[in-house]
C-alpha cells in the first residue's frame, strides 16, 4: 500500500512540474513572438501640445512639466510626460474665500466639496495660500490621453467642459447647504 501512495505522489508531482514547465515555456514563446516595433511608444506631452495648438489655444510651459492655458476664461494646467499615457488636468482657482471668512462660510464650502466629490467626474479640492490670505478651490482629473482616441480635440474639450459643470454644482451646493442650515 505504501508503494502505491509513493507512486501516486510521484506521478502527481511530476504532472504538476510538467504543466508548470510547459506554461513557462509557452509564455516565453509568446513574449519572443511579439515584434519589437509593435511596442506602444507614448508621446503624451507632445500630443497634448499638438492638441492645444489645433484647438487654437496659446499655452506656456512651466518648469514642473506643466502646460498652462486658458479655455473659456478659466486657467487650466496639464501635467504630462512623454513616457506616461495619462495626464492630469487642473482647473485652477475658480473660487476663493478669504482666510478671514466666517467659520460657517468655510464649513459650507467643505460640505459642498465633500458632497460633490461623491459623484463628480473630477475631484474638487481646496488649498490655503497663507501669503495671499486666500482659500482657493480647484478641480483635478486624471485621464488617458493617447493618439488612438478618436477626435482627441473633442475628447479634451469634453473633459474641460466637465469642469464647468462641477464648478456650477459646487456653487449650487454651497447655497443649498447655507439654506438648509439657516432653517
Amino acid at each position: 500500500m505504501f508503494h502505491v501512495i509513493v507512486i501516486l505522489v510521484i506521478i502527481v508531482v511530476s504532472s504538476i512540474w510538467k504543466y508548470n514547465h510547459d506554461k513557462e515555456k509557452e509564455s516565453e514563446e509568446v513574449i519572443e513572438s511579439v515584434p519589437t516595433d509593435s511596442v506602444i511608444k507614448h508621446e503624451t506631452r507632445d500630443l497634448v501640445l499638438e492638441t492645444l495648438a489645433k484647438m487654437g489655444g496659446n499655452y506656456i510651459e512651466d518648469e514642473n512639466q506643466g502646460i498652462i492655458f486658458s479655455y473659456q476664461g478659466h486657467q487650466f494646467k496639464i501635467i504630462a510626460e512623454n513616457d506616461c499615457p495619462f495626464i492630469e488636468v487642473y482647473d485652477l482657482w475658480w473660487h476663493h474665500l478669504s482666510t478671514y471668512c466666517e467659520v460657517e462660510e468655510f464649513a459650507y464650502l467643505q460640505k459642498a466639496i465633500n458632497k460633490v466629490n461623491q459623484s463628480a467626474t473630477c475631484t474638487v479640492l481646496y488649498t490655503i495660500n497663507k501669503e495671499a490670505e486666500e482659500i482657493g478651490v480647484h478641480s483635478k482629473v486624471c485621464i488617458l490621453f493617447i493618439r488612438q482616441i478618436p477626435n482627441i480635440e473633442g475628447y479634451l474639450i469634453h473633459v474641460l467642459d466637465d469642469f464647468f459643470q462641477v464648478e456650477r454644482t459646487v456653487l449650487t451646493e454651497i447655497e443649498r447647504v447655507k439654506v438648509a442650515e439657516e432653517r
